[in-house]
């Protein structure tokens, strides 16, 4: 990939949904330069402010490196910010006197890291603001060092909701989307760098006799311990994933097959040595299968549930090894982050067909009404989306609190009490957005992180258990 190609690839794939993120930070003030370098230092993105700035066109302006754009000292002062980021500082400043459009002008660039969902940083996001006759510097500097901030939880709140996503509740180990989508990247990084990868799949012996003796309650326990043991004893790299039931699966990147049985092996004689609460101890049985060079996903895990099956079959407390011999080559990964839409995904689902409907139709108001903000749309159209989500969130509680009383959810009242303070909350806030007297990033903030993350994915979950218990 030459060096363009993979500037164009980072900005397709990080850099311009990054960039969302920021528009919803930032004041909608005119002249307010917003950037993204790469952590090579080449500007990805410009907005229109930068772009008067530096007397060029966004597209003129990407690839391009500070060098190219200002004298040799202010270039060197910007370069050892950008390194201050690179070395994981949360904020670094300057304050440069700039020569723009024949002017002199005193410019306040702030730089923040733009992070990846886990804490990886993906590039540095700059903001410039002309200060030149302003008295209160210092104040404006406040200002945006509490605009990072409020990126930095943002993102924050973002990674929670891909947790959340991403994760089986009873045993903390990641759930079958978080797999797909790590198990795609990996098999793309064998295609390209040859690295081995090996999965295995494990399945607790007799374990329905365990529900049935002891009861689901028992089982559960069973199953969250099973996970920690298993957990404690894996490699950094290495991943746990509930496939369903009382079946998990290992995936294990940079690791061949012989590695990955000895693993294995490992594995099955931890797990009948300890004991397990109700029901003493307990055995596993694995099946272990290494990626052949290419084979399809589809191949690779029926390969390693029949190589589980044999296990079973020969007497159970065992591992046995799918027969086929590796050949590896090679193409690479592929990481993806989504900074700003609030993506509906199975795992937040109750169960119940009302409140599930209305979850989602929830998620998309809120994402319709961000990219109509974002977009820069008339504000009568922008009052009637605030309108419709305002609607949608006292129905959906109402709807709601009916539900779980008849359900017998014993926190029903205290539920109903969050529900109105959250109601007066948004109405409030859309109210003081409406004047412009709030920044969009704190609304996002709310609804984001309030709404989704601590009460639909949050305290909503207290009430789970109530509504299965009447399907």
């Amino acid at each position: 990939m030459t060096e363009n190609e993979f500037i164009h690839s980072f900005a397709s794939e990080h850099v311009i949904r990054a960039s969302g993120l920021l528009s919803l930070l930032m004041p909608q003030a005119s002249g307010v330069g917003i950037g993204i370098k790469g952590l090579d230092g080449r500007y990805l993105l410009a907005n229109k402010a930068m772009e008067t700035l530096f007397g060029k066109s966004a597209e003129q302006i990407a690839g391009m490196t500070d060098s190219d754009l200002f004298p040799p000292p202010i270039a060197e002062q910007l370069r050892c910010s950008d390194r201050q980021i690179g070395d994981g500082a949360a904020a670094a400043s300057d304050e440069l006197e700039l020569s723009i459009n024949g002017g002199r002008k005193r410019c306040l660039w702030l730089k923040f890291p733009v992070l990846g969902p886990e804490g990886r940083v993906l590039s540095i996001g700059a903001v410039m603001l002309d200060i030149s006759g302003q008295d209160n510097v210092a104040e404006m500097r406040q200002s945006l060092e509490r605009l990072q901030q409020s990126n930095m939880e943002l993102q924050q709140t973002m990674v929670e909701l891909d947790r959340l996503a991403s994760t089986d509740k009873l045993t903390g180990a990641w759930n079958r989307r978080r797999f797909e989508e790590t198990v795609s990247n990996e098999m793309d990084r064998l295609k390209r760098y040859d690295h081995p990868l090996s999965l295995l799949i494990m399945d607790i012996d007799f374990f329905k006799d365990v529900n049935d003796h002891h009861g689901h309650a028992v089982g559960d326990q069973v199953l969250a311990e099973l996970a920690a043991v298993v957990q404690s004893t894996l490699r950094a790299t290495d991943s746990l994933t509930r496939w369903g039931g009382e079946e998990f699966v290992v995936l294990s990147p940079n690791t061949t097959l012989s590695t990955m049985s000895m693993l294995a092996e490992r594995l099955r004689e931890k797990v009948s040595r300890c004991a397990f609460p109700g029901t003493g101890s307990i055995t596993v049985s694995l099946g272990v299968a290494e990626c052949i060079s290419g084979e399809s996903w589809e191949s690779w895990f029926k390969r390693a549930d029949a190589a589980l099956y044999r296990a079973k079959a020969c007497g159970r407390n065992q591992v046995q090894i799918a027969p086929e011999t590796p050949q590896r080559l090679g193409i690479g990964e592929n990481v993806s982050a989504n900074f700003v839409q609030l993506a509906w995904h199975s795992a937040y689902e109750c169960g119940n067909a009302l409140v599930d409907e209305q979850h989602r139709a929830l998620f998309g108001d809120a994402n319709k009404l961000f990219t109509a903000i974002l977009s820069e749309r008339p504000i009568e159209e922008v009052a009637a989306l605030i309108d419709i989500l305002i609607a949608d969130i006292v129905q959906h509680f109402k709807d709601e609190e009916e539900i779980i009383a008849v359900a017998g959810f014993p926190g029903a009242a205290e539920h109903a009490v969050i529900h109105r303070q959250l109601t007066d909350r948004a109405v409030a806030l859309f109210g003081c957005f409406r004047a412009g007297t709030l920044a969009i990033g704190e609304l996002f903030q709310f609804i984001a992180h309030d709404v989704v993350a601590r009460h639909m994915l949050g305290a909503d979950r207290e009430y789970f258990p109530f509504l299965a218990e009447r399907r």
